[in-house]
Formats: structure tokens, sequence, C-alpha cells
């Protein structure tokens, strides 16, 4: 299992490993830096033929740099220190540096831009270079000296690490697009949350996790978030003997006049993802559109009051009672009939609920409906935008700290909410779980349509509802990387993703 701690989570941690388990600091700074140094050597070791250098403060996170520079040393490597920020080191940090100096790592100072002119030409001849300078508790501005340091070191060829964060970087919130840009980040002990958001998870590169061999239960007992990847997603099971009742009936209740394919593209996708049965449920002026689509959806429209031409919930009810599992919103239009439809979804629906699209944009107009979003059996799928509206932010709000606005959104209301972007966040108030997997080629309409359909279609098949959903998004970004290798990303399009769906066992 990945986690993914805050800043304030890691320092808990490294606190009972202190107190609980009689660790001192130093010795966690010698595991820390051992394990980056290993790594580095066993995976980048024609990076390591030229000169390393190593980019350091004062702090903790530079005395993990000063451990790395002695096993380099010790592997033979041309290490040298630079001090990029001067003042006083922690005690840990004190130590470690006092030994580099004893076995005549070389040291130097350069605080200020008139030195960078000379740090450029020798970082030139580097084949990596080691960022140790600031750590996870970073929170101001960069000076500009770093500023332009940062901007300096962006245009060399070396391989740029960043130990634990890259430096300038807000390990809670992920904003830092000044920060130093890393091909590889080395996580100590787990991914903090800024890394995963925002510019984090552009400026650390590839990310990778170094242990420092703490037992999984503080994690635990921290309820830190979790990451989806490649060891811990998971898809509904399948069964020799199984037939189409077997993974369960889903209902997608959607569409107007002009946005008829967004409900189509979540039937679809419903159906590629294994869903049993699907039905497609939409206004009776459509009749004509989707009696002409795929034979295996079924189409039943929604029958109508012949007086208020709004749908008659008690046939409707009859209609959700048939499902497993239920879709609505994609193209569901906003008007009154919209709103009968949503209501009677709201209300009567025991099944797990996907709320999307329209649906959302017509809760976060009325108060009424927010009070319904407790239900136990209902998730939001909002996008960045949808969700500023539900919890009444402005955009530059949400990202000063969007994990914390989301945690905050799911414990007021009690709802799940799957917001998505390029990383994707599931929270209910108790849970947090991270997908970044994808590309660009899902940043096209109907994407969120697709992700809808093949969530409801894992619920409906007995996953809980909070893991259909996270897995139903990574499942989704696997396919946009597969899709990546056979064609450019601009060409990806929301039906290309449903075609492709668990064809390729890297999923």
């Amino acid at each position: 299992m990945s986690y993914v701690l805050s800043p304030e989570q890691m320092k808990q941690v490294d606190q009972r490993a202190i107190t609980e388990l009689g660790i001192p600091a130093r010795v966690l700074m010698e595991i820390a830096g051992k394990g980056c140094a290993d790594y580095l050597k066993e995976n980048y070791p024609d990076y390591l033929k030229g000169r390393v250098a190593i980019l350091h403060g004062t702090g903790n996170n530079s005395g993990d740099g000063f451990v790395i520079a002695r096993w380099l040393k010790h592997f033979g490597v041309s290490v040298a220190l630079i001090c990029v920020q001067h003042g006083t080191f922690t005690p840990e940090a004190g130590e470690n540096y006092e030994i580099c100096r004893k076995l005549e790592i070389p040291t130097f100072l350069v605080d200020n831009e008139e030195g960078l002119g000379w740090l450029k030409d020798n970082l030139d001849i580097c084949g990596m270079v080691i960022d140790t300078i600031f750590g996870i508790g970073f929170r101001g501005k960069l000076s500009t000296f770093h500023l332009s340091l940062f901007q300096m070191l962006g245009k060399l060829e070396a391989k740029m690490v960043a130990i634990d964060i890259p430096s300038g970087l807000n390990a809670q919130t992920g904003n830092g697009m000044s920060a130093f840009s890393a091909d590889l980040t080395l996580a100590i002990h787990a991914p903090k949350t800024g890394m995963l958001i925002r510019h984090g998870k552009h400026q650390c590169g590839k990310l990778v996790t170094i242990p420092l061999s703490i037992p999984d239960s503080y994690n635990i007992d921290l309820n830190a978030a979790l990451l989806i990847d490649e060891n811990s997603h998971s898809y509904p099971n399948r069964y020799l003997d199984a037939h189409k009742g077997s993974y369960g009936h889903v209902a997608i209740i959607g569409g107007s006049l002009g946005y008829t394919g967004s409900v189509l593209m979540s039937a679809k996708a419903a159906l590629r993802s294994g869903a049993g049965l699907v039905r497609l449920h939409s206004r009776m002026n459509l009749h004509e559109y989707y009696m002409h689509n795929p034979p295996e959806i079924m189409f039943i429209p929604l029958a109508e009051d012949e007086d208020t031409e709004l749908p008659r919930e008690d046939i409707l009810n009859m209609m959700l009672d048939w499902a497993d599992s239920i879709v609505v919103g994609p193209g569901l239009g906003v008007d009154s009939y919209a709103k009968t439809v949503l209501m009677a979804v709201l209300t009567h629906g025991k099944v797990p609920t996907v709320v999307d699209a329209d649906a959302i944009r017509l809760i976060s107009e009325d108060k009424k409906l927010i009070k319904e979003l407790k239900r136990k059996n209902l998730i939001l799928t909002p996008h960045w935008g949808e969700f500023c509206a539900l919890a009444k932010l402005d955009m530059d709000t949400l990202h000063t700290d969007v994990p914390g606005y989301l945690q905050g959104f799911a414990a007021k209301t009690r709802a799940k909410v799957l917001l998505k972007s390029d990383t994707t966040i599931f929270c209910d108030g108790k849970r947090t779980m991270f997908n970044t997997t994808g590309n660009d080629g899902l940043a096209t309409g109907g994407s969120g349509d697709v992700l809808a359909g093949i969530i409801a279609s894992f619920a409906a098949q007995g996953m809980e509802l909070g893991e259909a959903a996270i897995n139903a998004s990574y499942l989704m970004g696997k396919t946009a990387e597969y899709l990546a290798t056979k064609r450019r990303t601009p060409s990806i399009l929301p039906t290309d993703i449903i075609e492709n769906l668990f064809m390729t066992d890297s999923l």
C-alpha cells in the first residue's frame, strides 16, 4: 500500500519513531540518506561517472544530503557540497557536515547572484545535481537569488534530483511553479500531498519512495491518504460461471436536445467496463436518436405527464428500483424537467449513485439539494470549476489548499466526492485517495461522462463506491497512457478510451 502524508503527519511519524521506537533523529537521517545513495547507485550509475554536486542549506533535508555525499564518496563518486542557503545547522545536519569535511569532500559557498556565473561553469561538467536546500517545512517565497538559481539549473543537461521534495515547493498545497525542477524526486518514507497536485506533480518529475523502515501502522493511525498505483489498484472480480445478472444493472439518466452524446458515452463506458445490463433513460423527444445506437444498450424513455410534460415520478421510481447503480447528470440539462429527474434520484434512489455534470450544477444552485448529499451511497464527480460552485469558493482560494478544501467540504456535507483534475482525489470526510495516472488526452469534452459510466459499472459489480470511483479513475488514466504509446495525445477521444479499456495487462 502506498501512503501520502501531509507535512504535519510526516513530522508526527518522525517523532513517534524517535520516542516510541527509540530511533535517534541522526539514525533516521542515516537511513534516509543511505537509501537515496543506494537508489542512485543502482538506477543511475551513468550519471554518477562525472562529478555530482549537492546543493544544500542548513536544515535536516540538507543533513540527508550530507549522508548521501558520504556514501557517494564511499562508492567512488566525485562529489562536492555547495551551500546556497547560509545559516545555522540543525544538530544532526551539523554533525554530518563535519564528517563530510573530515572526509575531505569539497565544500563551497554560493549565496548571492554574483556567484551564479562561477556556479554554472562548474555545474556544466556535472552528471547529476542533487537538491537538498529546503525541506517539507518550506512555506515562504523564494528569494531573488534562489529564483535565479533554479532558472539557471533548468538550463543544464545534468540529471536533476530532489531529495524528499523539490526546494521551494509547498509540501501541503503543491504551490511553487518556480521551485527546483526535478527529473527525479526521492520522497522519504512517503510522498507528501503537495507532490501530487498543482505544480508539485510537474516539479517532482519521476517520484520514488525511499523507505525508513517505519511500520505502516503509523500511517494507518494517522488516517493517511492512499495513492492508487500499480501495487494497490483493483477492479471488480469476474467468474467463470457468471451470467449477465452477475455483474449488475446500471441505469444511466441524462441527455437533452443538443447534448445527446454525453449520456450515450456513459452507457457505452459502463458496458465496456463490465456491467451486465445497461439501460439508458432520456427524454421522450430523443427517442429516435437513441433507438439507433448500440444494440447492447437498452433505451427506455422517461414517461411524461401529459399536462406538465414533466417526467412521471412514479414510473421513474420503478425504473430506479431496477438498477444496482445509477448515473445521473450527463447532458441532463438544468431546466425544470432535469430538476424533477434529479430530485427523484436523490430522494428515491437506494443504490450507489454517481452525480455528474448538469446534476452537479443543479445542486450548486439549490441549497436544499445540498442536504441530500449525505446519503451513504452517493458520489459527486466535479471538476475544479464545478467544485468551486458547490463549495462557494473562487478558484484562487481553492488553489491555496485543494486537499484541505475538499476534505472540509466532504466533512461538512458528509458527501463522497471525486474531484477530477490531472490528479484526481477522492474524499468522503474520513478517507482520502489520490490517482495520478492519465495525460492531456483526457482534456476533452466527454471524458467525465466516460468516467461516470465506469464508476457506476464497478459499483454495480459489487465494489464499494469510493473504491469504484478512484479505481475507475486509475483505469481511465492508464488507458490514456496506453493510447499515448499508439498515437499523439491531442488525437485521443473519449470514445477511444471506451474502446481500449483493459486492452493491456499493464492496466
